[in-house]
């Protein structure tokens, strides 16, 4: 392929990509461990401690605080904490992390293995309908380990070794602050697979290592120095054996060695069963991989992180996420061969299109009995379908398999975001609204969480603009949120399956009016 062709393909990919996750971003409330994010990043800015994260005022030392210091910069420049400040550094994670590919894989293969394996890894299922508009810390992570690895290598070969080195461990100490210990394993791993295809293990004790080691982990140990040191290192190292069972369960183990590869195959479609079908169907393709040296290095580096965590009990899957880019490139160099006949691949996509809008319009109006709702997020879906099919379709060869299905892809994830995302968001309970309430009614009281749900926390503390502390005893003349009444139950609030009560143990009224029909009182607990 031209280099031009290369580069419009893949500029035009990324236009899409980011378009397709766009859509959406900031309706699906904060929920699992996003509000916890949220809250990190919103304690941050309104108490100007960037060293010390806290959650409702407590230290949290279980992750560092890279991650909060990216959401704390989107923050302060969009106005504030939102949904659409906290989750978009996950899309430009997951861009940055293509383009590192693109640039790593032209520089080593021909710039049509840099193409197809920069549009690879964004389109693996884990990462582009799991991550990629998460406010988690992974998609960071895993662009910062592959700068690790990647750039370390890149400069090896180069014979800059000083530049290798710093760079190799300065981007380690920066993803050792985003998600702690595990991000020295990833590139320790990839050095000593280097060293050993070349039968240098002397490598590893020179001069240059040393040095690039030392200054490199800079940023990872002055956050250790600047924070209670030993709690930290205690915390941290906890994470680590923390997912490991207290119990052995032999049954257990066994079905999650078992598992584990198909769970990882699930996480990785489509390319992980396009790539078993050519396997089944050319059984001695995979030989070109072992037989490039550069292609040998990220196979035994994948393979083995890929073990630590499948060895490992208690890993999920996410962890394995850092390695996604090496598999990409992979993926691209054994797949770089393979094409589809230009009519077949237009008329895939075309019925993709035309299949899709019927279902989203049928399931979404099945689900929310809103049609008017529906025909919103309709018009949003076809908006883009239309760019997609008139704009990008008559400036893409689609023939090549990798490209095909990449961009199908997106399509996919398009849909997603305009139906799935707004449809959720639609059915969930009403915790925005509960939390704008509780703001309102306490806007002039001292309030303290006696709860640790955090999503309904996070929205009291933004709709509030007040760091709301925990306390397991409140003040007598505060007022305090529990999940329990205590004292005088002033409202009782239920945002879906779970009660809340805004309580007091000396306030009965406020503003004069008590606001239940008769303030309850109950026996403190």
């Amino acid at each position: 392929m031209k280099k031009e062709i290369v580069n419009r393909t893949f500029g035009l990919f990324l236009i899409f990509l980011v378009f397709s996750l766009l859509i959406n971003i900031g309706t699906l409330v904060l929920h699992h461990e996003e509000p916890r994010r949220g809250i990190i990043t919103f304690e941050m800015l309104k108490l100007h401690n960037f060293l010390q994260p806290t959650v409702l005022l407590e230290p949290y030392f279980k992750k560092p605080p890279f991650h909060n210091w990216v959401l704390a910069l989107f923050s302060t420049v969009s106005g504030s904490v939102s949904e659409f400040s906290l989750r978009i550094p996950s899309i430009l994670s997951v861009v940055l992390t293509s383009v590192l590919i693109f640039f790593f894989s032209s520089k080593f293969f021909e710039r049509r293995v840099a193409l197809f394996s920069a549009v690879v890894f964004p389109t693996f299922f884990m990462v582009l309908f799991g991550y990629s508009t998460k406010c988690e810390p992974d998609t960071l992570f895993t662009f910062l380990v592959s700068s690790s690895i990647l750039l370390w290598y890149y400069f090896m070969e180069k014979k800059r070794e000083k530049v290798a080195w710093f760079l190799g461990y300065f981007f380690t100490s920066l993803a050792a602050l985003t998600k702690g210990f595990p991000a020295f394993h990833f590139f320790l791993i990839a050095v000593f697979v280097y060293f050993f295809l070349k039968k240098d293990l002397k490598g590893l004790f020179s001069l240059n290592h040393l040095i690039g080691f030392i200054s490199g982990i800079v940023p990872f140990v002055s956050w250790i120095l600047a924070v209670p040191t030993e709690q930290a290192l205690k915390t941290l190292f906890s994470e680590v054996t923390s997912r490991a069972p207290t119990q052995f369960n032999l049954l257990e183990t066994i079905k999650r060695y078992v598992s584990f590869p198909f769970r990882f195959l699930l996480a990785t479609l489509p390319w992980s069963l396009i790539v078993l079908f050519y396997l089944y169907k050319e059984r001695e393709s995979y030989k070109e991989l072992l037989n490039n040296k550069l292609t040998l290095f990220l196979l035994l580096t994948f393979a083995g992180n890929f073990l630590i965590y499948w060895l490992f009990p208690g890993s999920r899957m996410r962890y394995t996420m850092p390695i996604l880019p090496i598999l990409a490139i992979l993926i691209a160099v054994y797949l770089k061969e393979k094409f589809f006949l230009h009519r077949r691949a237009r008329s895939i996509l075309q019925f993709a299109m035309e299949f899709l809008v019927p279902i989203g319009i049928v399931a979404g109006v099945v689900a929310t009995h809103d049609p008017s709702f529906i025909l919103k997020q309709t018009i949003v879906f076809l908006i883009f379908a239309y760019l997609f099919y008139f704009f990008f379709l008559p400036k893409i060869d689609f023939t090549p398999i990798v490209i095909l299905f990449a961009f199908l892809m997106v399509l996919l994830r398009g849909f997603y975001s305009s139906y799935y995302l707004s449809i959720a968001d639609y059915k969930y309970p009403p915790v925005k609204e509960v939390a704008k309430e509780i703001a309102e009614i306490t806007k002039d009281y001292p309030l303290y969480a006696k709860t640790k749900y955090l999503q309904l926390c996070f929205y009291v503390e933004k709709y509030r603009d007040k760091v709301l502390p925990y306390s397991s005893k409140p003040p007598e003349n505060s007022l305090f949120l529990s999940e329990k009444p205590e004292g005088n139950v002033l409202k009782e609030f239920s945002p879906g399956k779970h009660k809340f009560y805004l309580c007091s143990l000396s306030i009965e009224t406020i503003d004069g009016r008590v606001l239940e029909a008769e303030s309850r009182k109950t026996k403190s607990q």
